[in-house]
């Protein structure tokens, strides 16, 4: 476990990906705020994370860049996990 400066607890690697009861809607909506926040190149077409293209797994990469960014998980959408959802070429920060 670490801290950060403003006394926040923050597991050390550990990720933000959707959580499984967030509907459709709020994830769309979360990907949408998401990637006016972050670069979200990896999820648009010919991106090393679009495929599988739902809303869920481009939701979760989104989870994750603001995650990673930010040092917050939002518990509306989102809960950090411990194991790592990367997968073939798309890697997670």
């Amino acid at each position: 476990t670490n801290f950060e400066p403003n006394g926040e607890k923050v597991l050390a690697n550990s990720w933000c990906i959707s959580n499984i009861q967030a509907s459709q809607d709020s994830l769309l909506g979360f990907i949408n705020y998401g990637c006016g926040v972050v670069d979200c190149s990896a999820i648009q077409p010919g991106g090393l994370c679009y495929d599988p293209n739902t809303i869920t797994s481009h939701a979760n990469y989104v989870l994750n860049l603001i995650y990673v960014k930010n040092r917050t998980c939002d518990w509306h959408v989102g809960m950090v996990v411990q194991i790592d959802p990367s997968y073939g070429n798309c890697k997670y920060p």
